[in-house]
This record gives C-alpha cells, sequence and structure tokens, in this order.
C-alpha cells in the first residue's frame, strides 16, 4: 500500500513540475507526455523488484528449511558396490526386527517370524498396531534398528535398493500415481511391458472400462497424486501396477479398501491368481483372505503376539479370536456379485488365462 501511494504522488509529482515548466516554455507537451510515460514504467519495474524482494524476505524461513530437506542425507544407505539381488523364491525372514522413528519412540519390538517362498501372510491386529510400518521395512522405505531381514537368505541392507525393490510390487491403501499419462504410471514397474500386457492387466484389475472411457484412452494424464480419478479408479490403477510387474514378492496394504463388493469381487479372483507362486503379505480385512492365509500375525501396540493359522488362533482365544469375535473383518460379498454394469463375475480360469501373459 505504501509503495503505491509513493508511486501515485510521485506521478502526480512529475506532471505538476512538468506543467510548471510547460508555464515557463521550457517544455513541450509531448515532453512532458513522453517522460511521464517512462517514469510510470520504471516505477512499475521498480515496484516489482520491491515486491521480490519483500516476497523473498518472508519466504526465507520457508526456502532455508527446502535446501536443508535437499541437502538432508538420505537415511538409506547402500554397500558401497553392492551386489544386485537375482530373481528369487520369496523366502522372507524377519530375526529381532526392532524400529523406531526419529523422535526415539519405538513401533516395532522384536518382531520374528519366516514366511515361506510362496505363502501368503495376513498381518492383522488394531489401528497402530504396527502392520504398515512392518512392511515397509521389507522394501527399505526404513531400515530397522535393530535385527534384520533377510530374502532367500540375503540380508536386504547388503543388496542394491534398485534390484530389490525390483523383486517386489506394492499395492498401497493410498495409491501413488504420478502427473503421467495412465500407460505410464502403469509401466513404472515394468518400462518394457508391451500396449497387449498393459492392457490384459488393466482388465484383470477391471481397470480397462473405465480408461477406455475416457477422452485419450490410456495416454489421458493423471492429475498428481491421482486426484482426477476416484478412490476406487486410483485403487485399480495400483492394482493393476502390481499385476503387470508380476513380482515374486507381493505386498497388499488394504488394496481394495475403496471398492464397492462387486467390483472388490472380480478383483479378488484376478489376485487370487496372482498371488499363486508368489510370497504375498497382505494387511487383511477380508474374512475369506484370514482364512486362506498359509500364515496369520497378529501384532498389537508393535509387538507380535500370536502367530498361525486360522483355526488355531480362535481356538486359543487370544487376541485374535476376540477381534474376529467383534466383527473386526469384513464379510465377504455374495458369490454371484455381479461386476461393473451388471457383468457376472469373470471366472478363476478367465483370470488364470489372461495373466498367464505377464510371466
Amino acid at each position: 500500500m505504501a509503495n503505491r501511494a509513493a508511486s501515485t504522488l510521485t506521478v502526480l509529482g512529475l506532471f505538476a513540475f512538468g506543467v510548471a515548466l510547460h508555464g515557463r516554455g521550457e517544455i513541450t507537451v509531448g515532453a512532458i507526455v513522453s517522460f511521464v510515460g517512462f517514469a510510470m514504467m520504471m516505477i512499475g519495474r521498480m515496484e516489482q523488484l520491491a515486491g521480490f524482494i519483500t516476497e523473498l524476505f518472508f519466504q526465507g524461513p520457508a526456502l532455508a528449511n527446502f535446501f536443508d530437506i535437499l541437502d538432508a542425507p538420505d537415511g538409506l544407505s547402500e554397500v558401497p558396490g553392492a551386489p544386485r539381488l537375482e530373481p528369487v523364491r520369496g523366502e522372507v525372514v524377519f530375526e529381532d526386527v526392532s524400529f523406531g522413528y526419529g523422535n526415539g519412540q519405538m513401533v516395532l519390538h522384536g518382531l520374528s517370524f519366516t514366511a515361506r517362498a510362496g505363502s501368503t501372510v495376513a498381518l492383522v491386529g488394531p489401528t497402530g498396531a504396527g502392520k504398515t510400518t512392518a512392511l515397509s521395512l521389507l522394501y527399505r522405505a526404513h531400515d530397522p534398528v535393530s535385527g534384520r531381514i533377510t530374502v532367500d537368505g540375503h540380508d536386504i541392507r547388503t543388496v542394491s535398493l534398485a534390484s530389490l525393490r525390483a523383486q517386489m510390487a506394492v499395492v498401497f491403501q493410498n495409491p501413488g500415481l504420478l502427473y503421467r499419462s495412465i500407460a505410464e504410471n502403469l509401466r513404472i514397474g515394468r518400462p518394457d511391458a508391451t500396449d497387449a500386457q498393459l492392457q490384459t492387466a488393466a482388465m484383470a484389475a477391471e481397470a480397462h472400462q473405465f480408461v477406455v472411457r475416457k477422452p485419450e484412452g490410456y495416454a489421458t494424464v493423471v492429475a498428481e497424486h491421482g486426484k482426477s480419478l476416484s478412490g476406487g479408479e486410483r485403487q485399480r490403477l495400483s492394482i493393476a501396477r502390481a499385476m503387470l510387474k508380476y513380482a515374486p514378492i507381493l505386498i497388499l496394504d488394504e488394496a481394495t479398501s475403496a471398492l464397492d463388493n462387486a467390483t472388490e469381487a472380480r478383483i479378488q479372483r484376478a489376485l487370487d491368481t496372482l498371488v499363486k507362486g508368489r510370497t504375498t503379505f497382505v494387511i487383511a480385512h477380508r474374512l475369506s483372505t484370514v482364512r486362506a492365509a498359509d500364515l496369520i500375525l497378529v501384532l498389537q501396540e508393535g509387538r507380535l503376539v500370536e502367530q498361525g493359522r486360522y483355526h488355531d488362533l480362535v481356538s486359543r482365544g487370544g487376541l485374535f479370536a476376540e477381534l474376529e469375535a467383534q466383527g473386526r473383518f469384513t464379510a465377504d460379498p455374495p458369490a454371484g456379485s455381479a461386476g461393473a454394469h451388471g457383468r457376472p463375475a469373470t471366472s478363476a480360469s478367465a483370470d488364470d488365462a489372461a495373466l498367464e501373459d505377464f510371466a
């Protein structure tokens, strides 16, 4: 406001001075107009400079924080010359793993279990029990404070990070989509995938139908974080991306939580086909998923309090039995649920045939 007032007074002063000079015959009207126009242009540029300096002053602390983040060392470190992790069978072992964030509060305490290659492991427990955190350690979003995690006997901290993550496909509860086309988002884990493989994965994940209705189909650009899509559409694309990657280790973090029952029933059959022969970790909410798991890990306040098969855990009468009795696991949709647009659900054999193209 002060800058604007000073500029206005300056222009008025120039006009008054020019009028006085013109009255004494020392300057023409044209010269007055030219000079005032030039002065106004200079004042405008000076206002922009003053605004920039003011903005820089007020944004200084935020800029300092930004560059501090850029300059901060990566919390994950690779062993110099770390070897690549070759294709794995998928046996995963947690050995007395503990983890805490920067505030010093421990989130996981002495977590130990073995997931056999090709088995399905369900993680259950109350909210905040550490289920998602435990799985984030597997793909090295963080490193344990103590203990170690091995894949086929290899400590995951001794192999290159890129090769470790190449062996895993992850479906998050909140899918991460980039400001790119749908096709580019699907190819993140498998850049060399063909168009046919891309569409096969999308069909299996019930995503193809809504993609082809977009004005540009698979070339449609997705807004940052997928904000231009619904929650169910984002999740279906995330599932399709995991199907396309077809990695030996699969992590499903509430992978179908944003889907309606009919669509979930169709996708679940495709997921059932996808997990065959793959080590799968599921943060489970479906009763059928929990029952079918080869190993159930029951977490509470970051500790593994129970592990075993469904019927064994129910018979023990512990925390898992309590969760089951409270109805914490969602009932399955009706077996005859129709898929999108009222079509009957596809058969498991059809999914098998479609997903064979990914191998």
